[in-house]
């Protein structure tokens, strides 16, 4: 049985081919159709399982809001782990959590929040709205104490064995508890170093400050205070209290730069002194303080910090310390972290020998560090 077959008509030829075309471009159309961006509820029926950021691309992120501070939401995301996100570029949020929200001038509010139009919208009890650039901080949750500390622990060691026995061990540890209102630091910074088992090195330095924010560049520190020892500078014990007032030169999202300074006391016990000399003196001093943070990239962050202490000649005179150090992030919490330190005392205090301790000590600080 043979097939007749007929040579197509034009118009069969057209209709073919519509056909084909129809049938290349209706399944994206309909994937298009199901792909919709998510739309968020309207105001009034807030999320109950995420909280919700919408960025300038128009994309929706989900996830739970961490802190915003110093012009950055720190923003833990289902999709891309933490975040952190320009204040400013937040086109649009909407909070399934309770957050505590600090206004440049006034007081503090909790509840829900919803941003949009650059109108922060705090829905609890009442609502209170702020504009979007008025907000100085936000913190995840009702206010309680586990929510307000943050921190980091960095160390190095070092063991040399053969021609030369060696021993070094550097360690540091900063804490931080943190309100939308006020802020308390503490930190640590050791080191010690032995070779052929005689200390070349060993010293001490524990400081705090709480300080309380006037408006969102000036700030009082009620309280600041440090105790510093350094046997190889004649330093059995140092302690320092005072109080002072404080300024934010800059405050953006990559750079802060803040100065402090004010009337402090100060007391110096030494651990040699020449016959008949007296081992401690005290004194009256000004003190002050500067520290410049900078983001560099996205992983690597410098920094700058001096602090001075003017006090007599028989307390040490004019000290400081200076550090400059930069960071990497290396995975997740984990930094690399490098900086030099100089310490400087003008008037060190003679031992019993007459000798005088040099007036500089210098360090290169290489270490491996933990952010929580």
């Amino acid at each position: 049985m043979q097939r007749e077959f007929r040579a197509l008509e034009p118009r069969d030829v057209l209709l073919t081919i519509a056909a084909l075309a129809l049938a290349w471009t209706a399944p994206p159309a309909i994937a298009q159709q199901g792909a919709k961006a998510w739309t968020p509820p309207p105001p009034a029926e807030m999320p109950d399982k995420f909280d919700w950021v919408q960025v300038p691309s128009g994309e929706w992120l989900g996830g739970d809001v961490k802190v915003m501070y110093e012009g950055k939401l720190e923003f833990d995301s289902d999709e891309v782990g933490i975040i952190k996100i320009d204040w400013e570029d937040i086109v649009e949020m909407r909070s399934a959590r309770v957050l505590e929200v600090r206004p440049e001038i006034g007081e503090s509010a909790t509840g829900k929040v919803f941003i949009k139009d650059q109108k922060v919208s705090i829905i609890g009890d009442t609502t209170v709205v702020f504009d979007q650039g008025e907000v100085l901080a936000m913190t995840a949750g009702i206010p309680q104490e586990r929510n307000f500390w943050s921190g980091e622990v960095s160390g190095s060691a070092n063991y040399q064995s053969g021609n030369t026995d060696k021993e070094t061990f550097n360690a540091r540890m900063f804490a931080q508890r943190r309100t939308v209102e006020q802020a308390m630091i503490f930190e640590y910074i050791g080191n010690y170093d032995e070779t052929e088992s005689t200390e070349t090195e060993n010293n001490h330095r524990l400081t705090g400050d709480w300080a309380r924010y006037i408006t969102n560049r000036w700030f009082w520190t009620p309280v600041t205070a440090e105790y510093f020892k350094d046997k190889f500078q004649n330093i059995e014990h140092r302690t320092t209290l005072g109080t002072g007032i404080g300024y934010e030169i800059i405050d953006t999202s990559e750079t802060t730069w803040r100065v402090s300074g004010g009337p402090a006391y100060t007391k110096t016990w030494f651990e040699e002194v020449p016959a008949g000399e007296s081992d401690s003196e005290d004194s009256f001093a000004l003190q002050g303080k500067t520290r410049l943070d900078h983001e560099l990239t996205d992983d690597i962050d410098v920094w700058w910090d001096y602090r001075l202490l003017w006090a007599n000649e028989d307390t040490g005179g004019y000290t400081h310390r200076m550090e400059l150090g930069t960071s990497y992030e290396i995975i997740g919490d984990l930094d690399l972290r490098l900086s030099w330190v100089w310490d400087y005392i003008s008037e060190p205090a003679e031992i019993d020998d007459g000798e005088k301790p040099d007036e500089s000590d210098t360090q290169l600080l290489i270490g491996i560090g933990y952010t929580f």
